[in-house]
């Protein structure tokens, strides 16, 4: 279902980027076998939604973005590349929480001066007794 509504999207960006002034009528989009689709305002309302064209007196125009995903690939394409970021930053994000987790483990201590004095005390009566 979502392979179809995909491909009819993507053979509708390429007929609005070749067409005359780069519009068409809403009677106009084609299905993946060539036929006429009919007025399918779900798919009008998603690629406007998706910022792929804009909807006026019953036309769509492609937007610069949707010519620029006709121009590096296509609807597909996009898809692909789209995935790929996004799995990129969940990596990195992933990468980013694991390292910072082990920065927290390797925090200093920091100690008071009353503290430092007791430790460092207790540690040369460690020694004195060492030596004996």
């Amino acid at each position: 279902m979502f392979y179809q509504v995909n491909e009819i999207i993507d053979i509708n960006l390429k007929l609005l980027f070749s067409s005359k002034n780069q519009s068409l009528k809403f009677s106009e989009f084609k299905d993946n076998s060539g036929k006429k689709l009919g007025k399918i305002m779900e798919l009008f309302q998603f690629m406007e939604k998706e910022n792929l064209i804009t909807i006026e007196n019953n036309r769509c125009y492609i937007t610069e973005f949707g010519k620029n995903i006709v121009e590096n690939g296509g609807w597909f394409e996009h898809l692909k590349k789209k995935e790929e970021t996004e799995i990129r930053k969940s990596e990195e994000s992933k990468k980013n929480q694991h390292l910072h987790k082990k920065v927290k483990k390797k925090k200093a201590v920091l100690i008071g001066k009353s503290s430092f004095f007791f430790i460092a005390n207790h540690f040369k009566n460690i020694l004195k007794k060492r030596k004996v």
